[in-house]
């Protein structure tokens, strides 16, 4: 059972900012292959069926690289990476609506939520779990 104890243990200060690096790598990266991606829609004809695809594996990619760089140590892999991946996300919502000009809450920041957690959690147990048996 999580108590207020255990939590300031997973997340003391190294592991905060641990976590801000990531989440620095990890937005600038989306940032990036959102650009490149916006390039490329422009001299390529791309369906329009493919680009919540080709999103979500920018998002996919960014977690898994700012969730390796985040997610240290040899314990609570699963909660540090779940938290990462919800962090993220809620950092990249807020950037990409005020560079879109608008805020917009719908199913789909819900399941990018859920998406986001699964493989931020997945990430961290790989991740812990590697650290620990070397």
């Amino acid at each position: 059972m999580l108590n207020i104890e255990t939590i300031k243990k997973t997340f003391s200060k190294g592991v905060i900012l641990d976590f801000v690096k990531g989440i620095i790598i990890a937005i600038a990266l989306s940032l990036g292959l959102t650009v490149l991606f916006a390039f490329i829609l422009k001299w390529v004809n791309i369906s329009d069926a493919f680009i919540p695809a080709i999103t979500l594996l920018i998002k996919g990619i960014s977690i898994l690289v700012g969730a390796l760089v985040a997610v240290k140590g040899d314990a609570k892999g699963l909660i540090k990476g779940a938290s990462f991946g919800e962090i993220y996300i809620i950092f990249a919502f807020l950037i990409f609506s005020v560079l879109s000009g608008g805020f917009e809450f719908s199913t789909s920041f819900v399941l990018d939520l859920i998406f986001s957690g699964l493989l931020g959690g997945i990430v961290g147990i790989v991740k812990v779990n590697r650290a620990s048996n070397t």
